[in-house]
């Protein structure tokens, strides 16, 4: 009995693992989680690696880390992140833009998460200090229309 429970409970973390990646949310709270916990550049980390077609270190990786470092140095404390716009494009694409909270101003995180089956992938991934005219245009739109 103690060693069905031992392989039970090795198995758990394992399915938890899978589970949040089945879902866009899951990606995105683990990017996050990953990012608090573990800093800027081991999100970026996991989020090109559950796209097995980009390559970890590539040049364009390697870049979107050190724009991310230089940029988190001087903005100050993390304080948390924020969905601001999350488009479903049908059951196997999604848009999500986040704005991640600092002291001194937010940064801004776009996604586009694709599922070719059954678990989501980046396909590509924007981080701005500025968040674009037409992403803003469609917050305010949503504001007047409540």
């Amino acid at each position: 009995m103690k060693k069905l429970v031992f392989a039970l409970l090795l198995f758990i973390p394992a399915m938890t693992m899978n589970a949040q990646e089945s879902t866009y949310q899951g990606v995105i709270e683990k990017f996050f989680s990953i990012y608090k916990n573990d800093g800027p550049e081991k999100a970026i980390d996991y989020i090109f690696s559950t796209n097995p077609y980009l390559e970890p270190n590539s040049e364009q990786v390697t870049a979107i880390k050190l724009k991310l470092a230089t940029a988190v140095a001087v903005i100050g404390d993390y304080f948390g992140f924020d969905p601001v716009s999350v488009k479903e494009l049908g059951p196997s694409m999604t848009v999500g833009t986040y704005m991640v909270r600092y002291k001194r101003q937010p940064l801004f995180f776009t996604f586009i998460l694709y599922k070719p089956d059954k678990l989501w992938q980046i396909q590509t991934l924007r981080f701005d200090d500025k968040i674009e005219a037409l992403q803003m245009n469609d917050f305010e739109n949503k504001a007047a229309t409540k």
